[in-house]
């Protein structure tokens, strides 16, 4: 074989490993494409899920500082009301003296 035979040979090869390289760069990038997919959706339903959940906490804390109020406004009434009757009796009683100050 000659010198210029030999190194026909060697192209080929040279030409055929810059081809199977080339395949296995791009199959690793694939590969890595794919990875960097699953890890996005994996991330935005755990991000989607985490948000679920402080939304749910935030809207049972609500839900219980509501019933707190109302808890407090029924109590706040109870004790306006009590007050307001036994100062209905007292003006009752200031009326009566007046109309009928010798009763």
């Amino acid at each position: 074989m000659t010198l210029l035979e030999q190194v026909r040979v060697k192209e080929i090869e040279l030409a055929d490993r810059y081809t199977q390289a080339c395949a296995e760069a791009e199959a690793a990038k694939e590969a890595a494409v794919r990875e960097g997919r699953a890890l996005i959706e994996v991330a935005d339903r755990e991000g989607h899920e985490a948000a679920e959940m402080r939304y749910r906490a935030a809207m049972a804390a609500l839900d219980e500082e509501i019933e707190r109020m109302r808890r407090d406004s029924v109590e706040n009434e109870t004790a306006l009301r009590s007050g307001v009757e036994a100062r209905i009796a007292e003006a009752t009683a200031e009326l009566v003296m007046l109309v009928a100050p010798g009763s």
